[in-house]
């Protein structure tokens, strides 16, 4: 059987109680010392200067993994709010879409409200359904009818302009001819000098005609044509278009001019529609002519016959 202790051969110098001993007050010495001498402090930043790269070389696994984990998880929380962000902005810039819609319908609202409120004739407020189906038709349809009040020849306006006319009525929808439409005429007039004419429509994304003009007419380009109120259709004074060229050919009878609308043709959604008659005021009955006095019956004078 082997021996548990080791050959006395290898045992060297004192014994381990002596060794014992030793360190104990040793290391009392040493507190005692640092105690209430501190000469120990530089002996101890020193050391710890040595061992401080082997306590980074130590910590190192544990803080790469820290790392790497708190790099995986950042990355998948900034994923997550960039997600998030995403659909908030894009809930809130629907949003603010809609404001803007809300805002611009509000303001050409209460310019309808005005220009309602400037026409001596019955409107109605009305909205725009669709568009014709025909792309060789310019007409859109209303939201209100012949049950609304809404006569044929009417004038349809936006907060610009005349925009068409009233072309067919239904018991609950109206068909409106725009002023693009070919060879819609309406009676004009330009603004700076008065003088009256008749414009034309030539189809969608062509200019309209102001025809029958004289070459020594003052036209300019720039000027505004507004109806004249030939015809009890239009009121007079509304913005039509504005003359954009003008093609004196000498050896044409007449100028060849073009314009464009000025209301928004094909954009207005709100429109105001105006009745062709003017407005019927109504008279108060007339107050009953005195009653005249009656003469007082006499009575028959008995005339003697001789």
């Amino acid at each position: 059987m082997i021996p548990g202790d080791p050959p006395p051969y290898l045992y060297r110098g004192p014994s381990i109680l002596a060794r014992f001993v030793f360190f104990a007050l040793l290391s009392l010495s040493l507190l005692l010392v640092d105690t209430r001498y501190q000469h120990l402090e530089k002996l101890r930043a020193g050391i710890a200067l040595a061992l401080y790269p082997l306590q980074q070389l130590a910590r190192w696994p544990r803080t790469m993994m820290q790392e790497v984990g708190v790099y995986f998880t950042s990355k998948e929380m900034l994923e997550k709010q960039n997600t998030a962000l995403s659909w908030l902005l894009l809930d809130q810039g629907h949003m603010v879409q809609e404001a803007q819609t809300v805002q611009q319908e509000n303001a050409r609202l209460r310019e309808l409200l005005q220009l309602k409120a400037q026409t001596p004739r019955n409107t109605h407020a009305v909205e725009m359904l669709y568009d014709t189906r025909d792309p060789f038709v310019q007409k859109i349809t209303i939201d209100k009818g012949q049950t609304h009040g809404i006569m044929e020849s009417s004038a349809v306006l936006d907060p610009y302009g005349v925009i068409g006319q009233v072309t067919h009525v239904s018991p609950f929808t109206s068909d409106v001819t725009l002023l693009v439409e070919k060879n819609h005429t309406t009676p004009v007039q330009v603004e700076r000098t008065g003088m009256r004419s008749v414009l034309y429509g030539m189809g969608a994304g062509v200019p309209m005609e102001l025809r029958f003009v004289s070459p020594a007419a003052d036209v300019l380009v720039g000027d505004r044509l507004v109806t004249s109120g030939l015809g009890s259709v239009y009121p007079p004074g509304l913005a039509v278009a504005i003359i954009t060229a003008i093609d004196n050919d000498a050896e044409q009878s007449f100028v060849h001019i073009t314009a464009r609308p000025t209301a928004g043709v094909a954009s207005s959604r709100y429109l105001l529609v105006v009745d062709a008659l003017p407005l019927t005021p109504t008279l108060s009955s007339p107050p009953s002519p005195p009653e005249k006095n009656k003469s007082r019956s006499r009575p028959p004078v008995n005339r003697k016959v001789p």
